[in-house]
Protein backbone atom coordinates (compact mmCIF):
# COMPACT_ATOMS: atom_id res chain seq x y z
CA UNK A 1 0.00 0.00 0.00
CA UNK A 2 1.45 3.82 -0.74
CA UNK A 3 2.39 5.49 1.91
CA UNK A 4 0.13 8.27 1.31
CA UNK A 5 -2.68 6.36 1.98
CA UNK A 6 -4.58 6.83 5.10
CA UNK A 7 -4.09 3.81 7.44
CA UNK A 8 -7.09 3.60 9.31
CA UNK A 9 -6.92 -0.11 10.40
CA UNK A 10 -7.36 -0.64 14.28
CA UNK A 11 -3.30 -0.72 14.43
CA UNK A 12 -3.70 3.13 13.82
CA UNK A 13 -5.69 3.16 16.58
CA UNK A 14 -3.79 4.83 19.76
CA UNK A 15 -4.26 2.56 22.51
CA UNK A 16 -6.42 3.67 25.42
CA UNK A 17 -8.92 5.52 23.26
CA UNK A 18 -11.71 3.52 23.68
CA UNK A 19 -12.65 5.42 27.01
CA UNK A 20 -12.42 8.97 24.98
CA UNK A 21 -15.02 7.37 22.57
CA UNK A 22 -17.57 6.33 24.96
CA UNK A 23 -16.99 9.79 26.81
CA UNK A 24 -17.86 11.34 23.24
CA UNK A 25 -20.64 8.96 22.17
CA UNK A 26 -22.21 9.38 26.02
CA UNK A 27 -22.66 13.51 25.61
CA UNK A 28 -23.63 12.77 21.76
CA UNK A 29 -26.21 10.85 23.07
CA UNK A 30 -26.96 13.17 25.83
CA UNK A 31 -27.21 16.33 23.86
CA UNK A 32 -29.67 14.52 21.39
CA UNK A 33 -31.76 13.36 24.26
CA UNK A 34 -31.99 16.80 25.61
CA UNK A 35 -32.72 18.05 22.11
CA UNK A 36 -35.36 15.45 21.67
CA UNK A 37 -37.12 16.64 25.58
CA UNK A 38 -36.88 20.26 24.97
CA UNK A 39 -37.45 20.52 21.02
CA UNK A 40 -34.47 22.94 20.51
CA UNK A 41 -33.83 24.69 17.28
CA UNK A 42 -29.81 23.56 17.71
CA UNK A 43 -28.67 19.74 17.01
CA UNK A 44 -28.41 17.60 19.18
CA UNK A 45 -24.59 17.08 18.33
CA UNK A 46 -23.94 20.88 19.69
CA UNK A 47 -25.68 20.75 22.29
CA UNK A 48 -23.85 17.35 23.42
CA UNK A 49 -20.55 19.39 23.16
CA UNK A 50 -21.99 21.78 25.34
CA UNK A 51 -22.18 19.96 27.88
CA UNK A 52 -18.86 18.36 27.22
CA UNK A 53 -17.35 21.64 27.53
CA UNK A 54 -19.36 22.19 30.98
CA UNK A 55 -18.82 19.33 31.95
CA UNK A 56 -14.82 20.01 31.43
CA UNK A 57 -15.05 23.16 32.73
CA UNK A 58 -16.75 21.38 36.28
CA UNK A 59 -14.75 18.38 36.79
CA UNK A 60 -11.07 19.08 37.50
CA UNK A 61 -10.11 15.76 35.97
CA UNK A 62 -8.16 15.67 32.36
CA UNK A 63 -9.45 12.55 30.40
CA UNK A 64 -5.87 10.94 28.58
CA UNK A 65 -8.47 9.00 26.45
CA UNK A 66 -10.02 11.83 25.57
CA UNK A 67 -7.41 13.73 24.52
CA UNK A 68 -6.04 11.13 22.61
CA UNK A 69 -9.76 10.40 20.55
CA UNK A 70 -9.76 14.14 19.66
CA UNK A 71 -6.06 14.07 19.05
CA UNK A 72 -6.72 10.85 16.22
CA UNK A 73 -9.85 13.07 14.85
CA UNK A 74 -8.18 15.76 14.15
CA UNK A 75 -5.17 13.75 12.74
CA UNK A 76 -7.98 12.27 9.98
CA UNK A 77 -9.86 15.87 10.11
CA UNK A 78 -9.44 16.11 6.37
CA UNK A 79 -11.41 12.89 5.63
CA UNK A 80 -14.29 14.04 7.32
CA UNK A 81 -14.41 17.13 4.35
CA UNK A 82 -14.88 14.42 1.56
CA UNK A 83 -18.60 13.73 2.28
CA UNK A 84 -19.59 17.45 1.88
CA UNK A 85 -16.96 18.25 -1.19
CA UNK A 86 -18.96 14.83 -2.98
CA UNK A 87 -22.32 16.86 -2.39
CA UNK A 88 -21.60 20.16 -3.91
CA UNK A 89 -20.37 18.25 -6.49
CA UNK A 90 -23.50 16.47 -7.60
CA UNK A 91 -25.23 19.80 -6.32
CA UNK A 92 -23.46 22.18 -8.97
CA UNK A 93 -26.84 23.09 -10.74
CA UNK A 94 -28.47 24.41 -7.36
CA UNK A 95 -25.13 26.27 -6.71
CA UNK A 96 -25.23 27.74 -10.30
CA UNK A 97 -28.74 29.39 -9.58
CA UNK A 98 -27.90 30.18 -6.34
CA UNK A 99 -24.00 31.62 -6.70
CA UNK A 100 -24.63 35.43 -5.54
CA UNK A 101 -26.43 34.45 -2.56
CA UNK A 102 -23.79 32.06 -1.11
CA UNK A 103 -21.22 34.25 -1.99
CA UNK A 104 -22.27 37.13 -0.21
CA UNK A 105 -23.21 34.95 3.08
CA UNK A 106 -19.53 33.84 2.63
CA UNK A 107 -18.22 37.33 2.05
CA UNK A 108 -20.14 38.48 5.04
CA UNK A 109 -19.43 35.44 7.37
CA UNK A 110 -16.31 34.74 7.57
CA UNK A 111 -14.74 37.84 8.52
CA UNK A 112 -17.62 38.13 11.22
CA UNK A 113 -16.49 34.74 12.71
CA UNK A 114 -12.95 36.10 12.55
CA UNK A 115 -13.60 38.97 14.69
CA UNK A 116 -16.00 37.62 16.93
CA UNK A 117 -13.64 34.22 17.54
CA UNK A 118 -10.45 36.93 17.73
CA UNK A 119 -12.59 39.25 20.28
CA UNK A 120 -13.51 36.09 22.35
CA UNK A 121 -9.85 34.76 22.26
CA UNK A 122 -9.05 37.90 23.81
CA UNK A 123 -11.48 38.19 26.52
CA UNK A 124 -10.49 34.35 27.55
CA UNK A 125 -7.28 35.27 27.78
CA UNK A 126 -7.64 37.84 29.99
CA UNK A 127 -10.18 36.26 32.31
CA UNK A 128 -7.81 33.52 32.92
CA UNK A 129 -4.96 36.03 32.93
CA UNK A 130 -6.85 37.32 35.84
CA UNK A 131 -7.83 34.20 37.54
CA UNK A 132 -3.95 32.68 37.72
CA UNK A 133 -2.70 36.25 38.91
CA UNK A 134 -5.46 35.81 41.70
CA UNK A 135 -4.18 32.23 42.66
CA UNK A 136 -1.14 33.58 42.75
CA UNK A 137 -1.23 36.42 44.92
CA UNK A 138 -4.08 35.57 47.06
Amino acid sequence: MPSYLINLSVNAMPSGILPGIVTLLFFTVAGEIVNDLFDLPVPGSVIGLILLVVYLQVSANESEGLDKVSQFCIRYLAVLFIPGCVGIFFLSDLLLQQWLPITLAMLVATPVSLVLTALLMQWLLKRFEKASEGEHHG
